[in-house]
């Protein structure tokens, strides 16, 4: 009788063991999707961010009909080449040329937004640094051919950012 409590004893012990186990192994799995996850969010993140500081980089080239080339067909069908190379102008007369400094400070991420088109969006808000004032840049992407392609480019005096 004695054995036969040992052999229960530890079998239940062995068994809580591998359930343990199990469980620690479940979590760790989860760990690493999460992990996973989040390294992929970043890189997202961190490609639509270049993404933006490239294409605001033509603006301060002057450049503005090569932005509205690169630009997604949701844009020029909001705006002419020749009214977007205008838009920009207005911007650097208003601030001046290409920016001292430029450094993003918010992200945002839409997936079917109802007040958008169906699909995947994101918005880089920039802070920077014009010879005649600061002003805040929001570049708008959206996810088209595995890659972020720009679709809107807003601005203005930096007091206003909020507002």
């Amino acid at each position: 009788m004695k054995k036969t409590n040992q052999m229960t004893n530890l079998r239940d012990r062995l068994s809580c063991a591998v359930h343990w186990g199990k469980l620690l192994l479940l979590v760790g799995l989860g760990m690493l999707t999460s992990s996973a996850a989040m390294a992929q969010q970043a890189a997202a993140a961190d490609s639509a961010i270049d993404v933006a500081r490239q294409w605001l980089s033509l603006a301060d080239a002057n450049q503005a009909a090569r932005m509205w080339e690169q630009s997604n067909a949701l844009m020029k069908a909001q705006s002419d080449q020749k009214s977007w190379i205008t838009y920009i102008d207005s911007m650097h007369s208003q601030f001046g040329p290409a920016p001292d400094s430029r450094f993003w400070q918010a992200l945002e991420h839409q997936v079917d937004h109802p007040s958008l088109p169906r699909g995947e969006f994101a918005s880089v808000t920039f802070v920077s640094g014009y010879a005649k004032a600061r002003a805040w840049e929001k570049v708008a992407l959206v996810w088209q051919d595995q890659r972020w392609v720009p679709v809107g480019y807003q601005y203005g005096p930096l007091e206003t950012i909020g507002k």
